[in-house]
């Protein structure tokens, strides 16, 4: 029996020490520590300077004259003496439309007019004719009036029948009608003659009515400029109200461009002070030379900033309406601003200065961009309260740049 209990109890100590003499012979665990990963970077050092920014804007050629030309008859195109692209002078014949049945219209109505100039004519006869009616029928008046008192006078004396005065009394109420009937015409007269009046007028309108759609049948440039589209050829049937053709004005194009709204406080500055802001455009190999007008009066819908109209001084005989141009606007000189790469540039509004092998995020103002006078790279201006002279700024785009992250520059390896 007790061989039975020691026998377990004699395993499980054999178990437990060469457990314990496992445990204490294993080898011990070397902590290896992992060096920090240090990005390689380039810097540009601080540097404050005087420079006169540029922005650089897109935009295109548009016109505030650009006439889109309609039919106003119902006519047939019978010719048409230019094309698409064409340049045109002030009154030059365009295209013509056929004039048949407006020369027919004019005809009536010229005709219209000789009738209602004769019914004034004879209005006027008539009028004359009955003022000398009425004073010689006033004088037969006159005299029936003097045989009714000689025929009442022989009727008391007996020497003269009751019929011969009854003939007398007949002979004036008949002449007093015809007094009457004359005095009513010539009172009506006035009346007549103002409603001839009015339908004259209406016929000289109609007249002239039809002279302007006559003259509206040969379609001619209402200023110079050149042919945008062209919409009908010879044959073609066109209504009332129809586009025939568009035509813009080559001395009036202008470029509208929309400026960032970060940018729209100094210009507006420049313009109260009357200062030109001028910018330069690069297109087929030619630079031209446009000037800041005006700044648009409204403000679209979900945009950045405001429309700027640009004259332009040069040559506008090489640019096409809806021409695409990139401009670069130059804005007046800024006092102590940073030039540093576009690579420099995080998000909208920061960069990253070097301090003790450690990245440092720095909020910055974007005044505008320039051109390095030696490279001809393009740079971006800025502005930073934090920044100081000498500062090493960080020119290269890093995935994963956070205040903090380790960096070495690569001019100091």
């Amino acid at each position: 029996m007790l061989k039975r209990f020691l026998l377990p109890i004699i395993v499980i100590g054999i178990a437990i020490a060469v457990f314990i003499g496992l445990k204490q012979s294993k080898p011990e665990k070397v902590a290896i520590e992992k060096p920090e990963k240090v990005w390689l970077v380039d810097t540009v050092p601080v540097v404050f300077q005087d420079v006169s920014p540029e922005i650089t804007l897109y935009g295109r050629v548009e016109t505030p004259r650009n006439a889109s030309m309609k039919s106003a008859l119902n006519a047939d195109v019978i010719s048409t003496n230019v094309l698409e692209g064409s340049t045109v002078a002030t009154g030059e014949l365009l295209l013509t439309l056929d004039d048949t049945d407006t020369q027919l219209l004019l005809t009536q109505r010229q005709a219209d007019l000789a009738d209602i100039e004769s019914k004034i004519s004879a209005e006027d006869l008539r009028y004359k004719r009955d003022q000398g009616l009425l004073e010689q029928e006033s004088e037969l008046l006159k005299l029936a009036d003097n045989a009714v008192s000689r025929s009442k006078k022989l009727e008391q004396s007996r020497l003269a029948s009751q019929a011969t005065l009854d003939d007398a009394l007949a002979t004036k109420q008949r002449q007093v009608l015809t007094v009457k009937r004359l005095n009513y015409d010539i009172s009506e007269h006035p009346a007549r003659m103002a409603q001839l009046q009015a339908s004259l007028k209406r016929a000289q309108a109609l007249v002239k009515q039809a002279e302007i759609d006559l003259e509206r049948s040969k379609i001619t440039a209402p200023f110079s400029g050149r042919i945008a589209k062209l919409d009908v050829s010879v044959g073609d049937r066109v209504r009332s109200g129809d586009s025939l053709l568009s035509i813009y004005d080559l001395e009036n194009l202008e470029v509208r461009s929309q400026i960032p709204g970060r940018y729209i406080y100094q210009i507006n500055d420049m313009i109260n002070k009357r200062v030109p802001l001028t910018a330069t455009a690069t297109i087929d190999k030619k630079q031209f030379t446009f000037t800041l007008e005006r700044l648009s009066g409204e403000v679209k819908l979900d945009s950045g900033g405001i429309d700027g109209l640009f004259s332009i001084s040069d040559n506008t005989q090489a640019l096409a309406l809806g021409t695409f141009i990139e401009l670069k606007l130059k804005l007046a000189s800024q006092h102590e601003v940073v030039a540093v790469p576009f690579n420099a540039l995080y998000g909208r509004d920061h960069v990253y200065r070097l301090k003790d092998g450690y990245l440092e995020s720095v909020s910055i103002e974007r005044i505008g961009e320039s051109t390095n006078l030696i490279t001809g790279d393009k740079q971006l201006l800025l502005r930073g309260q934090r920044l100081q002279e000498g500062d090493q700024i960080v020119s290269t785009q890093l995935p994963n740049a956070i205040t903090g992250l380790r960096v070495e520059a690569l001019s100091e390896r």
